[in-house]
């Protein structure tokens, strides 16, 4: 999985861009997710519903790459 793949869900739901991994966030950004529980390799999506952006992070094997 890479930055840019659309990705969803194992359960389904909707499809989500790979914007970047928790690893890969400036330290400003990285600080507060690592001491919240998320791991560096954990995933940052974003998705569209409706008109409003929507981003939050996953566990990698809790996603599977779509076409």
């Amino acid at each position: 999985m890479r930055r840019g793949d659309i990705v969803q869900l194992n359960s389904g739901g909707t499809k989500m861009t790979v914007f970047s991994f928790v690893k890969d966030l400036p330290v400003e950004q990285k600080e507060p997710f690592v001491g919240e529980g998320f791991r560096e390799e954990d995933v940052v999506c974003k998705w569209f519903v409706g008109t409003t952006l929507k981003k939050d992070i996953f566990r990698s094997s809790m996603l599977k790459q779509v076409v």
